[in-house]
């Protein structure tokens, strides 16, 4: 899920001969791993989650991954370079790694749930465990700017926490309701994305569009609380809108 949440693609490529067993690499823009074939499906594992950790705790260009001397686990180091056997692009995908993801940190807790219930828990999460808002855009605010899929805020209290206020679109699907939820949620927790300023009244205006999570930031953190409470995410890095014409009335709803 990582891999498809941050654009990045894992191969097997021979690493030479060197006890590496895995890289990751920024090769025109985008993420690549590169995976030792002959390699363990648990390996493999260990390898990627070790890498791509790294990098959303760090992100640098050229990582290695080494086994540690039990074998059970391993290193990560930050390189200079490629290994130098490494073309300029990215080979063609031989390896699935995706379901390697199933048994990982982000793995859902409770088991893979519908869509209902994992809205209903996030809604849980921002009011209770962040002691914010979570509502519908009441309906006396409709009809709504075009492709507008949630409205933002963030309430401070006496210590500088943020808390969320957040207002959905009551209309659209339940499955990207929940996405849009957990994109909210993370902005406000403080994962940078992209220039996130909020308009005069302190409001964001998120759209229902998206693409994939390009690297560490709210659409990535979006993504895997999603996931970690039981939805298998579709894209999370929603667009920003500009705000609308004549939004007096949406501002009251944070006000």
């Amino acid at each position: 899920m990582l891999l498809d949440t941050m654009n990045a693609q894992a191969v097997e490529y021979d690493l030479g001969e060197q006890n590496m067993q895995a890289a990751l690499g920024v090769i025109t823009g985008r993420l690549c791993l590169l995976v030792r074939p002959g390699l363990s499906d648990a390996r493999v594992a260990i390898a990627i989650r070790s890498l791509l950790a790294h990098y959303i705790h760090r992100p640098y260009p050229v990582l290695a991954f080494w086994p540690a001397s039990d074998r059970q686990g391993g290193r990560v180091e930050e390189v200079d370079d490629l290994p130098a056997s490494m073309s300029a692009d990215p080979p063609e995908v031989t390896a699935d790694v995706l379901d390697l993801y199933g048994d990982g940190n982000w793995a859902p807790k409770d088991g893979w749930r519908c869509d209902e219930e994992v809205l209903a828990e996030l809604k849980e999460v921002g009011v209770r465990h962040l002691k914010g808002v979570v509502e519908d855009i009441p309906e006396d605010m409709y009809p709504l700017p075009e492709g507008l899929g949630a409205v933002v805020a963030a309430g401070y209290d006496d210590e500088g926490m943020a808390h969320p206020l957040v207002f959905l679109r009551g209309d659209l699907p339940t499955g990207l309701q929940a996405d849009l939820l957990g994109f909210c949620l993370a902005s406000v927790a403080g994962s940078e994305y992209e220039s996130w300023e909020p308009d005069e009244n302190g409001l964001i205006f998120v759209g229902t569009e998206a693409g994939p999570g390009r690297g560490p930031g709210a659409a990535l953190l979006g993504a895997l609380t999603v996931q970690r409470l039981g939805r298998r995410p579709g894209d999370c890095a929603f667009t920003l809108l500009d705000p609308p014409e004549g939004t007096a009335p949406v501002s009251e709803m944070a006000a």
